[in-house]
């Protein structure tokens, strides 16, 4: 190289986005206070809202707060609905978007964060972390015990699908933390089970169940520290087992079966 050429440095990596996806124009009010309230808590991160491109976005909160992202309605919206949104999170050109970025907060408008911890659980360096599928006690007596060991073989024996095996897995997607590098280099490396999944329609072919299940290699926290970044279903056994503190983050807290235990502690009516 000619010693007057300059050489160009790259731009330092940034830690993390938070990335809240949006799929249609108007939102509940408990999906709205969810973002405010993911703004308030983590408004020294970059916050893109994802949404659908040619959606209007008059009635989606955070205007001059967040970055808006327009993508293929194939992949977010009404259109496809879940099935889409599966295709884009197991796609290797949705996670090279932020190839400038460490790692991505997927924060869902059911999602609710508690505190700021984001930087402190990027540093921990693992691949992916999200609420634990908990294993809960009721499933330890004998006769239970027995009956799930033996319908665990018999889906086993028919090819079938045994919700068992998720237990103890680090894995609800709505809210996840992502290292960036380790999707893409997975979105490449397990291409033909990634063709297999989204080739199915059913709930335990969806992506999240994937990102816990399939990268072998992948640096997952153990379900005791898995706890302590988010709560999902049981979240009144989930608030036991982590000694009855609150995690930095919860998910599906808007369902009526979680809400019963999250209204207690989530006001949300203050923030609209």
């Amino acid at each position: 190289m000619e010693k007057n050429v300059q050489q160009i440095k790259p731009l330092p990596m940034l830690l993390v986005k938070v990335i809240i996806p949006v799929y249609r124009p108007i939102l509940s009010p408990m999906e709205k206070a969810s973002i405010l309230e993911t703004i308030n808590v983590l408004h020294r991160y970059p916050i893109i809202i994802l949404h659908p491109e040619g959606m209007s976005m008059a009635n989606i909160p955070g205007k001059g707060k967040v970055n808006y992202m327009p993508v293929s309605d194939t992949w977010l919206g009404v259109r496809n609905g879940i099935a889409g949104y599966n295709q884009m999170m197991l796609s290797r050109e949705f996670y090279q978007l932020f190839n400038d970025t460490e790692y991505l907060l997927i924060c869902h408008t059911d999602a609710w964060i508690f505190r700021d911890e984001l930087e402190d659980w990027c540093k921990k360096g693992y691949d992916c972390i999200a609420a634990p599928w908990v294993k809960r006690p009721v499933y330890t007596f004998p006769i239970i015990k027995q009956y799930m060991k033996l319908l665990a073989r018999y889906k086993a024996h028919k090819g079938i699908f045994c919700r068992q095996q998720l237990y103890g897995k680090i894995g609800n997607g709505g809210l996840s933390l992502r290292r960036t590098k380790a999707f893409i280099e997975a979105c490449t490396s397990y291409a033909e089970e990634i063709k297999a999944y989204k080739g199915q329609k059913k709930h335990y072919f969806n992506e999240d169940v994937f990102w816990a299940t399939i990268p072998t290699e992948f640096n997952y926290p153990t379900e005791e520290e898995a706890l302590r970044f988010s709560f999902d279903r049981h979240p009144d056994y989930c608030m036991k087992l982590n000694d009855r503190q609150l995690p930095f983050g919860c998910h599906s807290w808007t369902k009526p079966r979680m809400y019963r235990f999250w209204k207690k502690i989530i006001n949300w009516q203050k923030l609209l």
